[in-house]
């Protein structure tokens, strides 16, 4: 029976201690030596240390293969439960119990060659075990793990950050992509035009979450890569690839490559091998950032430095968030390549459930207009709306930066909800309004003198307040207001007077127009003074 390269995923977990081998690793390994091999069970777990050969009158270990010749299987065979035998030549599956795991390999007389290449196949995996752990505490722990794989997976593997820098890559060989030096840290990186490829590739969108080994079809490269996402405490760090350009790739790769990766998640933590210098997770270094984790300048400017921007740069902060509820981010996720490849010097990340966005202005010279400009598309398409911050002068302005982003999207939602770009260049007077009814009532900050008003309306059946708002609005300018009321401007001139008998407010004083002004908006609830 043939096996599903992923049928033993649940497997993969219980990996810890070191390697162990089951019936389908090495049925791979023997396919190089002998014309005839096969591989029958319902399961194949990875259990096996090695190898023994059968005797009738010994006890049998789940831990070890059974070398037997055929004439030496009988339906005494049927007895024994949980096991794994290797069988050479050719015999009934149907001696075996169902729960065991049986190998059967070339011919009777090939028995010695048999059971040598089964010996030499675990002493190659205890080889690489023993180089993976020796590897933990060498000064290249990366490019050591990599090298000491390389007869493992018989392709071309390499390790990657988040930002598509080479980590490490013992060889390179036919069709792999060149990749470009970056000037800025002298580091190998996928070339930019293939990160675009990738970033709006959805096949490749969907890989970000899968927590196992996969495989990334050939559409987009020309040959299948075997994939290992490396996750510490929850978050993406990377991936590690082998390239199917060699050697086909066998169902045992999957639970190496699974190793591999834990022993490589392992180093990130302890050896913290994608630090900054190594060329680090842009968006992790921002959300601590604007979490208040990283305040000190050297550390930011060494970051400044590695993205090639400058401290005194113009910049923009913008948070975007998904008209319907994407609890996992998903379709969030799957945004900000788009939203990076739109952008040249912009920056996005997932931070509190929604995407933020640092852009550098003085990159080409760009203006807040022509970045929201060529986001439109993609806000409008993927259903998001957005709040952009004031232009800042300082990186180190970023944080206050996203609190406008926020704010100015909350002030949007709540007065123009069928706008899709709300910026806090147009909801200053709404915010400073807001936060000075935190702690009074709106009524108690207004004036009194629209409360007088407001009265004397009510009992009287006349258009007293309306008419100084908008005698206000066209800064008292009689001629339009008479036009904007539908009345001569001598009747505008008897209700102004009026106005001033009742409150005795000042109207040629410019302070007590700007509190009637912002009283206005406070007993109204409305976005500016209409």
């Amino acid at each position: 029976m043939e096996f599903d390269m992923k049928d033993n995923s649940n497997d993969y977990d219980n990996i810890s201690e070191r390697f162990l081998l089951n019936g389908q690793i090495l049925i791979d390994e023997f396919a190089d030596s002998f014309a005839e091999t096969a591989l029958f069970g319902r399961e194949d777990p990875y259990r096996l240390t090695g190898v023994r050969l059968f005797q009738k009158e010994i006890t049998l270990s789940e831990n070890y293969i059974y070398l037997a010749t055929a004439s030496q299987v009988t339906e005494e065979f049927c007895h024994y439960e949980n096991r794994t035998f290797l069988i050479a030549g050719q015999t009934d599956y149907h001696n075996f119990h169902e729960s065991c795991v049986v190998l059967m390999v070339g011919r009777q007389e090939q028995f010695a060659g048999i059971m040598n290449s089964a010996q030499q196949v675990f002493e190659k995996y205890r080889e690489w075990d023993r180089k993976l752990q020796l590897s933990l505490n060498s000064e290249a722990p990366l490019d050591n793990m990599l090298e000491a794989s390389v007869p493992i997976f018989k392709n071309p593997l390499f390790a990657h950050d988040t930002n598509f820098y080479i980590l490490a890559c013992p060889y390179r060989t036919g069709p792999m992509s060149v990749w470009e030096r970056d000037s800025r840290t002298g580091r190998m990186m996928v070339p930019l035009n293939l990160i675009h490829e990738f970033k709006v590739d959805l096949e490749y969108l969907r890989t970000l979450s899968t927590k196992g080994p996969d495989i990334y079809n050939e559409d987009l490269r020309g040959y299948r890569i075997l994939y290992r996402n490396l996750w510490v405490n929850g978050s993406y760090e990377g991936r590690l690839c082998v390239n199917e350009i060699q050697t086909a790739f066998h169902p045992g790769n999957f639970a190496a490559l699974q190793y591999l990766g834990n022993f490589i998640e392992l180093c990130i933590q302890h050896h913290n091998l994608f630090h900054l210098n190594l060329g680090t997770d842009t968006r992790r270094f921002f959300t601590d950032f604007l979490d208040g984790k990283i305040s000190d300048p050297a550390k930011v400017q060494d970051f400044l430095y590695f993205l090639n921007w400058n401290r005194t740069d113009r910049y923009l902060c913008l948070r975007l968030e998904a008209e319907q509820l994407d609890e996992k981010m998903h379709s969030s996720v799957a945004t900000l390549g788009h939203i990076e490849s739109q952008i040249p010097e912009g920056r996005a990340f997932i931070y509190q459930q929604g995407i933020v966005v640092i852009v550098n202005l003085s990159f080409e010279n760009s203006s807040v207009a022509q970045v929201i400009s060529g986001l439109a598309i993609i806000l409008r398409e993927g259903l998001f709306k957005m709040g952009a911050s004031a232009e800042l002068a300082d990186f180190f302005q970023l944080p206050q930066g996203y609190f406008q982003a926020k704010t100015a999207l909350h002030l949007g939602e709540k007065y123009d909800s069928m706008i899709w770009c709300h910026r806090f260049d147009e909801y200053f007077l709404e915010y400073i309004l807001e936060e000075a009814g935190e702690n009074l009532s709106p009524k108690l900050l207004c004036s009194h003198a629209l409360h007088v008003l407001k009265d004397y309306d009510s009992k009287n059946n006349t258009e007293l307040y309306k008419t100084l708002k908008i005698y206000l609005k066209l800064e008292r300018n009689a001629l339009q207001t008479a036009k904007a009321l539908f009345i001569h401007r001598s009747s505008l001139f008897y209700r102004i007077e009026r106005i001033t008998q009742l409150t005795k407010i000042n109207l040629d004083d410019p302070k007590e127009r700007l509190i009637l002004q912002l009283s206005y908006c406070l007993m109204e609830g409305t976005k500016t003074f209409s």
